[in-house]
């Protein structure tokens, strides 16, 4: 193997690894969310709907990060 595949093979590994925590975390998060949403509903105690606002927020954030790290394996696959 010569190098330059050596090492672009260690790149798209570590995009990859980078990516795989993004959407695992949304799918989490998004149960996560789902749970005190309902919770909230059910007992209109506002501690659940600060809860559900705060993490929102980060649930914003990490699916957008997760687009962005996938459109970089996009161009990855393309590349190579």
């Amino acid at each position: 193997m010569y190098w330059v595949e050596i090492l672009s093979r260690i790149q798209f590994a570590f995009t990859v690894s980078f990516h795989i925590l993004f959407p695992a975390f949304s799918i989490g998060l998004s149960t996560f969310l789902m749970i005190f949403e309902a919770l909230w509903l059910i007992t209109k105690n506002d501690k659940y709907l600060t809860i559900v606002k705060f993490w929102t927020k980060v649930f914003a954030l990490t699916f957008g990060m997760g687009v962005v790290s996938r459109i970089v394996m996009e161009f990855q696959f393309g590349a190579n």
